[in-house]
């Protein structure tokens, strides 16, 4: 479910929610307003798939989420 396979699109994967999400990531912003952005993308669609998707996010050290505010990381 994280990376695409012959029975998994990648449309259906996380790795594409997450860089789906992390294109709508500007700035500084809370979860509520990212998530208001991107609940209408046909990658997110349901708020599991969000959450699992800032997961892998924050696991790979991509994201960072301090006093209520997500953010990019600078590497």
């Amino acid at each position: 479910m994280i990376l695409p396979t012959k029975h998994i699109k990648l449309s259906n994967s996380l790795l594409s929610v997450g860089a789906t999400l992390l294109k709508h990531i500007n700035g500084t912003q809370t979860i509520t307003l990212l998530w208001n952005e991107t609940r209408i993308l046909p990658e997110i669609r349901t708020f599991d798939r969000f959450t699992l998707g800032l997961d892998l996010l924050f696991m790979m050290d991509i994201i960072e989420f301090k006093d209520g505010l997500v953010r990019k990381l600078e590497k």
